[in-house]
């Protein structure tokens, strides 16, 4: 089955992060605990309901294990040779970034490889699938980390989050939701 997730990787599709140096950064700000639960599985630490924030009128979320519970984890993409994509929603439906219209029709059989196009039907532009506007519904990347059992659009990173990422890395990062 699949969980959903909110993941977070570098901006360009071609950057890549040192891991440790990642894992110190999310400790310092507090959204993972210093040890990992199990392998590469690490709890929500003591600031990770102040470094997202939830929405809707009463968001669901457990943030300690417990048995036949599902929990909010953290954990690490590994690295990939070249950019893929990382997740995605079910209802995701990307926009050109030349003429900004939705494009009908825009999933194929090799869609989620690194080097596939979209053609657009309202202007014919060929576009990378990493390079749409997908809307956060979407992303491609090498590299990143996930936070399980966050529901598209339950929750979105804070600035200080984002920040702490950026200074860590000398890149921005952005986001997405998955459920696939």
């Amino acid at each position: 089955m699949p969980v959903s997730r909110l993941i977070f990787f570098p901006e360009d599709t071609h950057q890549i992060t040192d891991y440790k140096k990642l894992v110190t950064t999310l400790v310092n700000s507090g959204l993972i605990q210093s040890q990992a639960h199990s392998e590469n599985h690490y709890l929500p630490g003591d600031n990770f309901l102040s470094l997202l924030t939830f929405l809707g009128c009463s968001p669901n979320i457990n943030i300690t294990p417990s048995d036949n519970e599902d929990h909010c984890f953290i954990s690490l993409i590994p690295v990939s040779e070249k950019a893929k994509c990382l997740g995605f929603t079910r209802t995701a439906k990307p926009k050109c970034p030349s003429c900004t219209r939705r494009i009908a029709n825009w999933e194929t059989e090799h869609w989620q490889q690194h080097n596939q196009t979209c053609l657009c039907d309202k202007c014919q532009t060929k576009t990378l699938y990493a390079d749409l506007n997908w809307k956060q519904e979407c992303g491609f990347g090498q590299c990143g980390f996930e936070i399980a059992h966050i529901y598209p659009h339950e929750a979105v990173p804070g600035e200080q989050l984002l920040n702490a990422l950026e200074q860590y890395s000398g890149f921005k990062w952005q986001y997405c939701y998955a459920n696939n």
